[in-house]
């Protein structure tokens, strides 16, 4: 057995990040994991000794050196395998992250083990999964402050020139921040400013075709989504900066890849594995948040006072708990935190939590098990997919699917993919949606589903100011 080499520096989270941002300007391929919220880690990686990526019936094995294999299979299986071949023994008393796999699963993932009807048109031909695999990355531990700059043991020797790069570029990227902490312009976001992949009208008319589904008993609830889309006209890393800057969540990330960008600013967890316990925090029930303090409180105290919400969120978490039960040791899935406010910058949410233990290693095996997650499905989940697929008018790709890690140690997180802007060839492409349940208003419904995506506009509303005044190198 082997271990990995590290060494360690003092960083701060916003010194991780702005050093990262200075490194990226010369990277084509990169990737950041934030714990933008609480959470224990930020990881980093640039220049990846491997590139896979599943498109078509295959995944793709591309080195650095431009050698190409091609493997059968299910694509998670395909990295886990290439992950288990490393036999990197974990190091106690450094972060969880010790190396492996970051990247995203696609939405359309499912559709490698469930058969779904082909309606929708798949416009973007985003792939079902996309990982970097690096020899040499960065983690930092938030609670402590201290960044681990870790390779794989044939890459031990350029460990201090890693060491050296992301020190200096500290105070280099840090001279160049754009954006205070907390501080963001207003952007009234409506349909006639963005192109929308259904209209206002014809959103309430898919909410009232799936409130006749409900009616005949086929779906307890769905949850459906419009697409907004708008020329980018600034850099993704600078709308991801925006985004940080005044919306920290749980689960961001930034992706940089030769075909497409992604800024995201999640909250919401799909899966964590930490040895053989799992958990998951599903969210259903949103309000927005007041502009006053008072007004603040007022809106929370009757998300959680309404009826209908509390039944929704219920729903979710037991959808939940089904799908855990059949990943876990009978007996063992329990919900030990249920049904508490989170808020974010423009919305706040009820969020439950929901653990176990695993009753299998196998990766593919686990995240088939609760993959896409039931609160941006519905209830039953297979049932909800098919119509999803019916009344949306194109694939959803990399939104309510995946981004996070799998570790060369089985441990992995991967949150669920909203919040979120899917980047390619200049266009921002940003999802969002609402859960529908018989008592949803079709007008306010819709209009729910434009609030969730202000966030991002708002950053890259100011992205592009910056960039046209010139102030981004």
């Amino acid at each position: 057995m082997k271990t990995i080499a590290y060494q360690t520096a003092p960083m701060t989270k916003d010194e991780f990040f702005y050093a990262y941002q200075h490194l990226a300007r010369r990277e084509n391929r990169h990737i950041l994991l934030e714990s933008g919220r609480g959470g224990e880690m930020c990881i980093a990686g640039f220049d990846p000794l491997i590139t896979a990526q599943a498109k078509g019936p295959d995944t793709v094995v591309e080195w650095r050196d431009g050698k190409q294999e091609v493997r059968a299979g299910d694509p998670i299986a395909v990295l886990t395998d290439i992950l288990s071949s490393y036999n990197l023994t974990h190091i106690e008393n450094l972060p969880t992250f010790q190396g492996g796999a970051l990247g995203m699963i696609s939405y359309d993932y499912i559709r490698r083990y469930e058969t779904l009807p082909i309606l929708a048109t798949n416009d973007l031909s985003t792939p079902d999964t996309y990982f970097y695999l690096f020899d040499q990355w960065a983690v930092l531990d938030v609670q402590s402050d201290n960044v681990y700059f870790m390779a794989l043991p044939e890459k031990q020797s350029s460990l201090a020139t890693l060491h050296d790069q992301w020190t200096t570029a500290v105070t280099e990227g840090l001279d160049a921040r754009k954006f205070s902490a907390g501080q963001a312009i207003d952007v009234e976001v409506t349909e006639e400013d963005l192109a929308v992949s259904v209209t206002g009208e014809q959103f309430e008319q898919m909410v009232r075709d799936v409130q006749q589904y409900i009616a005949q008993g086929e779906v307890v609830q769905v949850n459906l989504s419009v697409r907004q889309s708008k020329p980018l006209q600034a850099p993704s890393l600078l709308m991801y900066e925006a985004l940080r800057s005044f919306n920290p969540s749980p689960y961001m990330a930034y992706m940089m890849t030769p075909d497409f960008e992604v800024v995201s600013g999640s909250p919401e967890l799909l899966l964590k594995k930490r040895g053989n316990e799992l958990s998951t925090r599903p969210i259903g029930g949103t309000r927005k948040r007041g502009v006053t303090e008072v007004e603040d409180r007022a809106l929370q105290d009757e998300l959680i006072s309404n009826t209908k919400e509390k039944g929704e969120h219920k729903m979710l978490v037991d959808l939940e708990c089904a799908d855990f039960e059949g990943i876990c040791e009978p007996g063992t899935v329990e919900v030990d935190e249920f049904m508490v406010v989170e808020k974010y910058s423009h919305v706040m949410h009820l969020v439950s939590n929901v653990r176990g233990t695993a009753a299998t290693q196998n990766h593919a095996e686990i995240i088939r098990g609760v993959f896409p997650g039931g609160s941006i499905t519905g209830d039953p989940k297979l049932r909800t997919m098919e119509i999803i697929e019916e009344l949306e008018p194109t694939r959803r790709g990399l939104y309510t699917g995946s981004i996070g890690w799998i570790g060369f140690d089985g441990n992995m997180e991967l949150n669920i993919t909203i919040r979120t802007a899917y980047i390619q060839n200049g266009i921002a492409h940003i999802q969002a949606g609402a859960g529908l349940v018989p008592e949803s208003d079709p007008a306010a419904e819709y209009q729910e589903s434009l609030n969730k995506a202000k966030a991002l506009w708002q950053a890259k509303e100011m992205a592009e100011q910056v960039a046209k005044e010139g102030q981004f190198q």
